[in-house]
């Protein structure tokens, strides 16, 4: 979950277990209610729930904690139940009383010891689970937890005479009855449940909630998920086939404070929509009541009928929300009609996109709403819970081609356990790549809205479906335009029918994109066109995405310019970019790795294939592979069979040399050292680089104070190269920092130089024992100038453990949620993602937020099926070092 405070939402999330534990608490005394004594039931007035008897008055104070009950636990309440006591003890309040604190944990001893004790008053118990069995059969004992109080809540209500109705769904209305209750939501106002109402209660409940449609057995929330109502009184949400329209509103209707009916209107006809409504919410509501009469006059049109039914609750004080379903299928005119004849009813109207949305928005004067897809962390959650296995990228990028609606990633898991031995990479890769063998329900289902749109409309939806980054209209047109043929203002009707179809998604800036659901399903109406039509709208879309960048760079737009690059066989321009540092950082060698691989094994030129291998070497440096070795002996070879100039001996020499350094080859690196020298251009941008790389290589051979004063001192020259000093950077941030740097064409690739080298002082001066003063806190600014993401994450990371070191906790947090989670979700670095945020778990223990730490790992837990057995055990360390400073009970 991302929020900006994570220990807020510690604060908001312990606030809320405890009115849960309490309102549980509630229920089950509710359901305890008849057949005894009870007269009323009393929810948040004096005392969280009160239990009044004809002359008896039992107060109810419910405690949720993590560790043991202590006397300071205890304090206020005993204080307020003295001053009750009082009251009816001078006749203030009728008759006698008594007092329970119904604890989740047990005593400790010393408070157990005061219970036994003369001093404790007479007329108050504590409960807790294994505690004394108490004699009041409407205060039990309270459960040890949340899930152990809805069990025992289930198994009362297991025992009404309402066997087609899960247990579970009832009591998670009666919890949303008792927080409207506690507050003081009409027609409770007086926060107050009378005993002779509650048979009634129930069953209404049980008819109410018989109308809902069952919730799926795991519900799964979605991301932002509203509640069943909220300050709107009438909502349109807008979404296709999967994507849990109709769970969420079965769930949320589980919650609700309010009372709900759910009307599926998919095979009403248009004209008997509002009499079919109004008699259906007539007989559901009234019917049982004996007083349906009242309603249904003779001759009464279904406007009518409703709005007498809407002037009946009125007067009742009594709200109602009504689902309707499927309102896509009547005419929005009809539709509007029922929503307007029942002012003081609030709707919640169910919709797939469509010309009919818009119509029906239009007329209700709204906003349509959508939900927001599952979240990777969700992703991961259904892919766990199946037996598959995911790591973060994996999820991430079932998200982004199923849009996150959650049938469609049920169903591509589902795939993925029979088709490729539960690997959804794997099956992320074949649909990435329409080599999958199995449609999905995806392609399925939203094919049929696809195949309703003209030949013309299917072309630009297919020329579309290869972009997935908002791109701005006017650029969209410009490709469409070369594609079609077509004039400007053809292609904007397209553009808007789409858009009306709902097919098209608007976002800021006039710009436009394809749902991410609709991509899928959407390249087929490209491959019928056949080959030759697609690579030319590959063609056109590389020329628009070359321009766009050159006005707007973005790193989105390079993910997809490189795919298009590979696509249309420009192997020579993605071999530049696999030699250039900086496309390293940016996470996206995945995009053009085959390609290079290609290219390094069937390039004619013997130059291109050694760049193309270069890059590869390149990376695989980078992720420690142990091919390194093997790949500079291809390289060394083709060098040495085509006499290849100075760039590529000090390429190559380089590379070996910091190769050899990690296996601590001094003499072969010295030798190295002396022979690339020998080459080596005398410019200073080269001298520089050339030096870098030796004191990397001393560092490996174990040279720390030599690396670390080589380092420095390179780093100086850049300073100076760069027009500024080291105290220039104190206290500006990146942007004010660029602004006094002297320009060059090689500006970026300076700014991350001297960050390399602040880096390698710092790590080295550490390996030594010795503090690294601002040197990562200067190169982060640098790799930001630099646009260098992933050392920004490495070195931000390095910081965070500095401050930790120095138990410098809120600074360590700070690093993380202001520098490194912005640049994770921004470009989406998936690598990052569960290492990130571990470390982020520990920081927040550190921090004393524990029940936040162990949260985000339990969230992380999902992620475990796909990692290897190294980063499992980084994970569990990580656990018990959380678990460990819980017990501790204090910061380091």
């Amino acid at each position: 979950m991302d929020v900006v405070d994570p220990a807020q939402l510690t604060r908001i999330e312990a606030v809320h277990r405890g009115f849960l534990f309490q309102h549980l608490y509630a229920a089950r005394s509710l359901l305890l209610v008849p057949g005894s004594n009870v007269t009323r039931l009393v929810v948040e007035s004096d005392e969280d729930v009160e239990i009044v008897r004809a002359h008896h008055h039992t107060y109810v104070q419910v405690k949720s904690r993590i560790g043991k009950l202590d006397g300071g636990d205890v304090r206020d309440a005993l204080d307020r139940f003295a001053n009750y006591r009082a009251s009816h003890a001078d006749g203030s309040r009728p008759g006698s009383c008594n007092f329970v604190l119904a604890s989740n944990a047990a005593p400790t001893p010393s408070l157990a010891r005061r219970l036994c004790s003369a001093e404790w008053p007479a007329d108050v118990r504590i409960d807790w689970p294994g505690g004394p069995v108490p004699a009041d059969p409407v205060t039990p004992p309270p459960a040890s937890d949340l899930a152990g109080a809805l069990e025992a809540c289930k198994d009362l209500a297991s025992r009404l005479p309402f066997a087609a109705l899960a247990p579970e769904t009832l009591v998670w209305k009666l919890a949303g009855l008792v927080t409207a209750a506690s507050s003081g939501t009409a027609p409770r106002t007086e926060h107050a449940f009378r005993a002779e109402e509650l048979v009634d209660l129930f069953e209404q409940l049980v008819l109410q909630l018989q109308d809902f449609p069952a919730p799926p057995a795991m519900y799964r929330a979605q991301a932002g998920e509203p509640p069943l109502r909220t300050e709107s009184r009438v909502r349109l949400v807008v979404g296709w086939s999967g994507a849990g329209k109709t769970a969420w509103v079965a769930q949320s209707s589980l919650h609700s404070t309010h009372e709900a009916a759910y009307l599926d209107i998919r095979d009403v006809p248009s004209t008997a929509i509002s009499s079919t409504i109004a008699r259906d919410l007539a007989a559901r509501l009234h019917g049982a009541s004996g007083e349906l009469g009242r309603i249904l006059l003779p001759g009464a049109s279904g406007l009518e009928i409703l709005r007498a039914l809407d002037r009946r609750r009125a007067a009742e004080g009594r709200e109602l929300v009504v689902v309707m379903d499927n309102v896509h299928g009547p005419v929005p005119a009809d539709v509007a009609a029922v929503v307007g004849g029942a002012p003081g009813m609030s709707f919640v109207l169910l919709t797939h996109p469509g010309p009919a949305a818009q119509e029906l928005a239009a007329r209700l004067r709204i906003t349509p709403e959508v939900l927001g897809g599952w979240t990777p962390d969700m992703i991961a959650a259904e892919v766990s819970s199946c037996g598959c296995r995911a790591d973060a990228a994996a999820c991430q990028a079932l998200m982004e081609l199923t849009g996150g609606l959650p049938l469609y990633v049920q169903n591509a898991v589902a795939i993925a356990a029979a088709e490729h031995d539960g690997d959804l990479s794997a099956l992320c890769a074949a649909i990435a790549s329409s080599t999958h063998s199995t449609a999905t329900a995806q392609e399925l289902i939203l094919a049929q809205a696809i195949h309703r749109l003209d030949a013309d409309a299917r072309h630009v939806l297919g020329v579309l479906s290869l972009c997935d980054v908002p791109l701005a209209r006017g650029e969209l047109i410009e490709a469409l335009d070369e594609i079609l043929g077509a004039p400007p203002s053809v292609v904007a009707s397209y553009l808007r029918s789409l858009r009306t179809a709902g097919m098209l998604e608007a976002f800021g800036n006039d710009r436009l994109k394809v749902h991410d659901a609709i991509r899928l399903p959407g390249r087929s109406c490209l491959a019928e066109l056949g080959e030759e039509a697609r690579l030319a709208a590959m063609r056109s879309l590389r020329g628009v995405l070359k321009r766009s960048m050159e006005r707007a760079w973005e790193y989105p737009k390079l993910r997809l310019f490189l795919r298009v690059l590979a696509e249309t066989d420009e192997i020579d321009l993605l071999i530049q970019f696999g030699t250039d540092e900086v496309f390293h950082e940016l996470g996206l060698w995945p995009e053009i790795e085959g390609w290079l691989f290609a290219a390094a094994k069937f390039h004619q030129d013997p130059g291109a294939r050694f760049w193309a291998m270069d890059a590869i070497a390149f990376h695989a440096m980078r992720v420690e592979s142990p091919d390194v070795s093997t790949r500079l002996d291809a390289m060394r070879a083709l060098v040495n069979a085509h006499g290849l100039g100075a760039d590529e001996r000090l390429a190559l020499g380089m590379k070996e040399m910091n190769l050899l350094a990690r296996h601590g080859r001094k003499v072969d690196v010295l030798r190295i050292l002396d022979e690339t020298a020998a080459t080596l251009h005398e410019s200073p941008p080269h001298q520089r680089i050339f030096r870098y790389n030796a004191a990397v290589a001393f560092f490996h051979l174990g040279e720390h104070d030599r690396a670390a004063r080589d380092a420095i001192s390179i780093a100086d020259e850049y300073f100076r190269h760069l027009g500024i000093d080291p105290s220039s950077v104190m206290g500006r941030n990146p942007a004010d920092l660029y602004a006094i740097l002297r320009k060059s064409d090689d500006l970026i690739d300076d700014c991350k130089h001297l960050a390399d080298c602040l880096d390698l002082f710092a790590t080295a001066a550490n390996a030594n024992g010795r503090a690294s003063g601002n040197a990562r806190v200067h190169a982060l600014k640098f790799y930001q100038l630099a646009q260098s993401p992933e050392s920004l994450v490495r070195v931000g990371q390095d910081l965070v453990d500095e401050f930790v070191e120095r138990q410098d906790f809120t600074g360590a947090r700070r690093v993380m949620e202001d520098s490194i989670f912005p640049i994770i979700r921004d470009l989406k670095l998936a690598a990052y993602v569960v290492p990130v945020r571990a470390q982020y778990a520990v920081v927040l223990a550190y921090c004393g937020a524990f029940d936040a730490a162990e949260s985000e790992m339990s969230r992380l837990m999902h992620y475990e099926s796909g990692m290897d057995a190294s980063g499992r055990a980084v994970l569990a360390d990580q656990r018990r070092l959380i678990a460990h400073l819980r017990r501790a009970g204090r910061l380091r």
